[in-house]
């Protein structure tokens, strides 16, 4: 089975909206992924703010510190983000799953290189 360019963006907006999805219908969801230095995600204000955001995703920093963060609005109601590193992130990409469980307490999941 051959995939043309159409098809691999195709499956490549649909990978990408997946998360936002979950996002939309689980407020207590959200993810972020780290490429070329950038952490972009989004979240559902319902469920997280950007304090709590910005908490979670400078795990991706060296120092934990991180050097910048902006956010805007998303037309289905979601928080986008982005965020850089203040002195460099410690995977060259990765993607990260954050989760409030029952108890209040956070799962998260990093996956990186």
């Amino acid at each position: 089975m051959a995939v043309t360019l159409a098809g691999a963006a195709l499956i490549l907006v649909n990978a990408c909206s997946g998360s936002s999805d979950i996002s939309q219908k689980n407020p207590n969801y959200y993810s972020a992924k780290l490429r070329d230095g950038t952490i972009s995600g989004t979240y559902n204000p319902v469920g997280y703010d950007a304090d709590l955001v910005k908490s979670q995703i400078k795990a991706y920093c060296v120092d934990m510190r991180l050097g910048g963060y902006s956010e805007a609005p998303t037309e289905g109601g979601l928080m986008a983000f982005g965020a850089t590193c203040a002195t460099g992130a410690n995977l060259s990409s990765g993607f990260m799953e954050v989760e409030r469980l029952f108890n209040g307490e956070f799962s998260v999941e990093i996956a990186g290189i």
